[in-house]
């Protein structure tokens, strides 16, 4: 049931409307006159608007005009008189759904109502959907060191200005992506869609299609006409993540489209033109790839028109805790858990961490460490399960060493205790680690150092603060540092 406004001053016709709208099911109100109809816009919001031209007091179109702002969630549908073409065209300019002419038919009526009912449930569902997107863009920058600090004004400089392409580097996990929603959301092209294409997850075969589209009959599967994504985000932003994967024949239309802002679909001989902007990720060197000939050095010029290199976790330390913080914050919901936060130990601990994997290993680790707390509400500390090792690319160093027993490898990735309160908890949990580490080691700090991806004063400061010996002097207690019995539980 929708609740309808009627405006017709024809008191006959007003009345067999209300009638008609009625028995399908629907509230019905009416107005004999603008003044009226005012009034009841002034009440309530209705869904659907049916709306006469010519008025007592005004024409019905000045009256939309007027008050498109009030009737921004309504539908409207016009009335005309037959050979009322051009005031049916200026309704249409000015956002009307559509016109029915006079007499009217009833079941046309009933038709056009229920249609419209249909389009204002999918532009309210659309006005949801952008809203939750800006909202969500909005909260995740997070982030105040200076490093990242001036790739934000960086992408809040190019988000005000009129450049299409622009190319994001850094390595995997850092964060890329937040820094292209934030340029889209920092834009005037806001309000249009951003659309995201991995180059490297969707097959060779169907990437073409994926961005430019194809047209029926152009390959074997297709049966339709398919708009890609270029087409698709027209007035927004396209984000084209390891476009460094992208192969040679698309690099060079890819070019070509960057160029001209035109292309075609597969199969098609129509040239379509668009208004995006493009934004580039990477975590490859790009210009070491130009030398090897595995990207073309034309391409890799038109992307770096505006070029943002995104630094890594380790080089924006003071970011880690509010991460972290965030993390927490968002993660227990979804999870059903809930803990206070982080003491200075364990403050320390994620602080002490190189973040091979970056922001991504960071969020991965809250959420493993949240899993597998014993209890949801209790004190005790929160240990990680091993990550994956991440393959090494071009941008990411490798931070952990092999050893000969894979079950007693300890990279700093690999259970380094936190806790979320008691920091005698943490202290017990940070004991056995580093005993385990460095009797792994048969007490080389280097070796040790080396396999948990710190540096050896961290360890000698830990070992330190913790009242442990330190293996290269002649107080090491005999068979090594103490491990409890329950260690290798």
């Amino acid at each position: 049931m929708a609740l309808i406004l009627v405006v017709e001053d024809e008191k006959l016709l007003r009345w067999a409307l209300e009638q008609q709208l009625a028995r399908a099911g629907h509230s019905v109100v009416s107005a004999p006159d603008l003044a009226t109809a005012a009034t009841h816009l002034a009440a309530a919001q209705p869904d659907v608007v049916l709306l006469d031209l010519g008025l007592p007091d005004g024409h019905g179109l000045d009256f939309y005009e007027s008050n498109r702002e009030r009737l921004e969630g309504s539908v409207v549908i016009v009335m005309t008189a037959l050979g009322q073409v051009g005031e049916a065209v200026r309704a249409m300019k000015l956002g009307a759904l559509d016109f029915l002419t006079k007499p009217v038919d009833k079941a046309d009526l009933v038709a056009l109502v229920e249609r419209s009912l249909h389009v204002r449930g999918d532009r309210l569902e659309a006005q949801a959907s952008r809203r939750y997107r800006e909202q969500t863009l909005a909260q995740t920058v997070i982030g105040d060191s200076p490093a990242f600090r001036r790739v934000l004004e960086l992408a809040e400089q190019v988000a005000q200005s009129e450049v299409g392409t622009v190319l994001v580097q850094g390595e995997s996990g850092s964060g890329k992506n937040v820094v292209a929603r934030h340029i889209h959301a920092c834009s005037a092209r806001r309000d249009r869609p951003l659309l995201e294409v991995s180059c490297a997850t969707i097959p060779e075969n169907l990437l073409e299609s994926e961005l430019f589209g194809h047209e029926k009959g152009a390959f074997t599967d297709a049966k339709a006409v398919k708009r890609g994504v270029f087409e698709l985000a027209e007035g927004g932003t396209v984000v084209l993540d390891e476009i460094g994967e992208l192969r040679l024949d698309l690099q060079a239309k890819l070019l070509h489209f960057l160029e001209e802002r035109r292309f075609r679909r597969v199969g098609g001989t129509r040239e379509i033109v668009v208004d995006v902007r493009v934004v580039a990720l990477t975590n490859r060197d790009l210009a070491a790839m130009v030398r090897d000939r595995t990207f073309r050095g034309d391409l890799f010029y038109r992307l770096a028109v505006f070029p943002i290199d995104m630094p890594p976790l380790r080089e924006r330390t003071t970011d880690i805790l509010p991460l972290a913080r965030h993390f927490l914050a968002t993660l227990q919901p979804k999870l059903g858990r809930r803990f206070d936060g982080f003491d200075r130990a364990a403050e320390n601990l994620l602080l002490a961490n190189s973040w091979p994997g970056n922001v991504r290993e960071l969020r991965n680790v809250i959420e493993r460490a949240v899993l597998l707390a014993e209890t949801p509400e209790s004190e005790q500390a929160l240990r990680r399960a091993p990550p994956p090792v991440p393959a090494k690319t071009d941008m990411t160093p490798s931070t952990t060493a092999s050893s000969p027993d894979a079950s007693m490898t300890v990279p700093v990735d690999i259970a380094t205790p936190f806790k979320v309160a008691k920091q005698n908890v943490v202290s017990e949990f940070e004991r056995r680690y580093i005993s385990k580490l460095l009797a792994h080691h048969d007490g080389n700090i280097s070796a040790a150092a080396r396999a948990a991806g710190i540096d050896r004063m961290s360890i000698h400061k830990m070992l330190h603060r913790l009242g442990l010996a330190n293996p290269g002097r002649d107080d090491m207690p005999p068979g090594g540092f103490p491990i409890s019995p329950d260690d290798d539980e």
